[in-house]
């Protein structure tokens, strides 16, 4: 009976299998009939592991009347993929059913029933569906302590209570769940075990408070062996096995589930450009940091203490009890079914035990490169002692007992931060050598005392110290925005417990500190008079201590108006400095762009078009700043311009015969002052957006200005999220532009274009002054999932402008207004529209993104 019920709720609850009964305790299940696909689906998607989902496999039922006594289920649990159910036993031991096959609850809800929503849950195909069965017994062999899970059939069982509708007919792994009953038997006999929440609280108070990191260290390399990319601080809990406080707290490895795992297929190989953690699994290794990429922070404070030559015995000692045997006995927990799949596994994971050595080396190189130790809050005394070339051991004692000692080496190291947070603290550095690795101590709250007696190739005081004397206002706190982006790797980034940050005039939480990142810059525009473009290039930021938001900037992108056959290569650089609001940002292009079409000066010019008015020009920019960042999104700078422009002079083409001043080579240099000034640095639809622009410049008589001219120009926009149904957004700008002294044309107060007057073609319209509005009312209508989920909404809008010259505007303000249909990408952000209009030769426009 108990057979039937299972294969009645197998359809409706666990996911996609298919099951029949096998005998009295045991069914055939197929685990992921979901992830079954044809070629051109596996071509994009991988193969993975779907041969073993799509396999029929023979498991037990769990009796849940007399394993262990008789069990009673207390309480749901799970993370992002894994649903578990929580037992207790009538042994007193407490066990945790969890899924084989995962949910996914990556993704927000509006990504359902898109593209992408279904590409994220294929690819649990990429995850072996026994992965942690066949994982147990190789760390068991290592040394570490793991529950060891047996596959299960849940049945129909009124025993379920509450938990029957969603668990039974469930696949799943049974295996006990770490932790000390308040009755019964504990995990592993210890005395208590603990998660890592509360192990952090322990180590950043108590002194004494240890973890055993060398055998830390060895489940860290075994996760490089098992590829296991979800290694975050929530996927361990930690046993203690003496009472007395030093006892150290030992790492007990949980939540299997990524070994193996394996992300094939073109659409992941272009994906893992910007997700290095999408790895696959292979005999040989990805970069350990995109495996560890949730896990980089805590990995470094557990493992402080250990040096190179702990890690070459833990890799010589994992080398040595993984054996060829430990790996084909642990192939066989795996289904007779799985057997070809399972001989290739087994030569992979031999591979990867032969050629740890490398890839731990690597990994102890990024971790260390720049080395983060942390103190705790009791008082402490630190010791830097400066030796030899390039060798800098650091002691750290609190109560006259040692409790951080480590040698670094200059070829692994540059920089050492030590980190003594609260207390009274004091701290030496000492050593007389040539060359050695940069060392900052922070001292924290309370009352600090730094002598440095040190010297490096004859400089004395080398050594930076932060908080010196009696310190008060140092900060710690949760970062709860990361916590909102990525409550994993806001977990992961809290290990390395640094205080808050002075920044943009006020207290911000820590900023990525080390290491540099590479982003696209991929995007798609259009322009009345260019046509559509697209733009590709890249961003690279180098990261730097306490520089925020980044050490350095370097970008880079190109853009082809095929349909006008234009381009526009940019470049900028910007330099942060520590602690400083201060930066030099450094920007340069080559633009077609700037100018494409003079009708000449005038507001009331007549509506003629066609390549009489087309402009052939290039405009070569080259400006270097100091600027002042005002908060993370507003800023000001100042610093000269230099500007060199030509253009073409062609026949029968009006600019050519007019011939205004900056026509055809023009070289200008001055001073400018940019301003950028936004009312909120994160979303927040509930406030309004206030954003301010202004552009000033002044050219001297110098080079080919024969008159000194100066100009200034401005826009403001408003953005209003209306408290009513569909909450539709009231856009509103205005802008305009003032020139004094005879400037060249291309400098000239235009308005037309998408940024001033968008229902005609840029610079229809020039002047030595210009004003312009708009209103917009963007009201979302539907949504509806596509590859990516779409918002569908209606807009209208009004606009309004002139230009003077001399004062003298005739014609008064010309005037648009229209509506029409966007579809944008969550809430609009990328969209396309098609607007009608009440303008004569403009009836329908089409663009790229709002106006503003």
């Amino acid at each position: 009976m108990t057979l039937l019920l299972v294969a009645a709720h197998s359809t409706a609850v666990a996911q996609n299998q298919t099951v029949r009964a096998a005998g009295r305790d045991s069914v055939v299940v197929v685990p992921g009939e979901i992830y079954k696909a044809g070629g051109f689906h596996r071509a994009l998607l991988g193969d993975n592991y779907r041969d073993l989902w799509t396999t029929q496999i023979t498991v037990p039922v769990l009796n849940l009347q007399t394993f262990h006594g008789g069990l009673k289920p207390t309480k749901e649990g799970g993370g992002a993929q894994t649903r578990s159910l929580r037992f207790d036993a009538a042994d007193g031991t407490t066990w945790a059913f969890r899924s084989v096959r995962k949910g996914f609850r990556i993704l927000p809800e509006q990504y359902r029933g898109t593209v992408i929503w279904y590409i994220v849950r294929d690819e649990g195909s990429a995850s072996h569906p026994l992965g942690a069965i066949a994982a147990a017994p190789i760390q068991t062999a290592s040394g570490i302590l793991h529950p060891s899970p047996t596959v299960m059939m849940m049945p129909d069982d009124p025993i379920l209570g509450e938990f029957r509708k969603d668990f039974a007919g469930m696949l799943g792994e049974m295996e006990q769940h770490p932790e000390k009953p308040e009755k019964g038997k504990a995990f592993a006999d210890a005395e208590n075990i603990i998660g890592s929440d509360s192990l952090l609280a322990h180590i950043n108070t108590d002194s004494q408070a240890r973890v055993d990191a060398l055998n830390f260290l060895t489940a860290v390399e075994m996760d490089l062996i098992l590829g296991d990319n979800d290694r975050h601080p929530d996927q361990w809990k930690w046993a203690r096995f003496g009472k007395k406080d030093e006892a150290p707290w030992e790492p007990i490895a949980v939540d299997r589930d990524k070994v193996f795992v394996s992300y094939g297929g073109l659409l992941m190989s272009m994906a893992r450009l910007a997700i290095p953690s999408l790895v696959t699994f292979t005999d040989k290794y990805p970069d350990p940091q995109a495996l560890f990429s949730n896990a980089g922070e805590f990995d470094r404070r557990m493992l402080q203490g250990l040096d190179k030559t702990a890690w070459d015995s833990v890799e010589t000692s994992l080398m040595q009890r993984i054996t060829d045997q430990v790996i084909d006995n642990a192939m066989t927990t795996l289904p007779p079914a799985y057997a070809a799949n399972s001989r290739t596994l087994a030569a992979k994971l031999k591979a990867r035990r032969d050629g740890l050595r490398g890839v731990a080396d690597r990994y102890y190189k990024e971790l260390w490169r720049v080395a983060d130790i942390h103190g705790t809050d009791a008082a402490e005394q630190a010791t830097v002692v400066r030796s030899g070339d390039g060798i800098v051991d650091v002691q750290i004692r609190s109560a006259d007992a040692a409790y951080f000692s480590r040698r670094f080496l200059l070829a692994d190291t540059r920089e050492i931060r030590i980190y003594l947070h609260g207390g009274d603290d004091r701290a030496t550095v000492e050593g007389n050598v040539r060359q050695s690795i940069p060392v900052r101590i922070i001292g924290g709250n309370g009352t600090n005392t730094f002598v440095d007696l040190s010297t490096v190739g004859g400089r004395r005081n080398p050594t930076r110290f932060y908080d010196p004397g009696t310190v008060t206002d140092v900060k710690y706190a949760k970062d709860t925005v990361d916590e909102k982006a990525n409550v994993d790797n806001a977990f992961n980034h809290s290990f390395n417990r640094r205080p808050w940050l002075r920044a943009y005039g006020k207290l911000i939480p820590p900023q990525q500190d080390r290491g540099s990142s590479i982003r696209p810059i991929l995007g798609v525009h259009s322009q009345r008079s260019l046509g559509i473009y697209p733009v590709i290039g890249f961003t690279k930021y180098q990261y730097g201590f306490r520089d925020v938001p980044y050490a350095t900037m370097m970008s880079a992108d190109i853009a082809q108006a095929t349909a006008s056959n234009r381009m526009r290569v940019r470049a900028a650089f910007d330099k942060r400095f520590e602690e400083s609001d201060v930066h030099v940002p450094v920007n340069g292009y080559m633009s077609q762009f700037e100018v494409v079409q003079f009708h000449g000066f005038g507001n009331d010019l007549p509506d003629l078009r066609g390549r009489l008015y087309d402009v052939r020009q290039r405009q070569w920019l080259f400006r270097p700043a100091v600027g002042l960042s005002l908060s993370a999104v507003s800023d000001i700078s100042l610093g000269p311009i230099v500007l060199y422009t030509t253009t073409d002079s062609i026949a029968n083409r009006f600019i050519s015969q007019q011939r205004p001043t900056g026509f055809s080579k023009f070289g200008q240099g001055g001073l400018q002052l940019k301003m950028h000034l936004e009312s909120r640095s994160v979303p927040d639809t509930t406030k309004p957006r206030l954003v301010l622009d202004v552009l000033g410049s002044g050219y001297p008589g110098m080079w080919d200005v024969a008159t000194p001219y100066q100009a200034v120009d401005g826009w403001a926009s408003a953005f209003f999220t209306l408290p009513v149904a569909k909450k539709p957004v009231l856009a509103l700008r205005a802008g305009g532009k003032k020139l004094w002294g005879p400037f060249p044309y291309f400098d000239a107060a235009f308005l037309g274009g998408s940024e001033t007057f968008r229902t005609e073609e840029r610079q229809r319209w020039a002047g030595d002054a210009s004003a312009y509005g708009t209103t917009e009312l963007r009201v979302p209508i539907a949504k509806f999932p596509f590859i990516l989920p779409l918002d569908v909404g209606a807009i209208g809008f009004a606009d309004a402008g002139r230009v003077y010259v001399n004062g003298q505007s005739p014609g008064g303000w010309h005037s648009a207004a229209g509506g029409g249909l966007w579809v944008g990408y969550l809430n609009a952000a990328p969209n396309f529209n098609v607007l009608f209009t009440n303008r004569k030769g403009h009836h329908i426009v089409t663009t790229f993104g709002f106006a503003f």
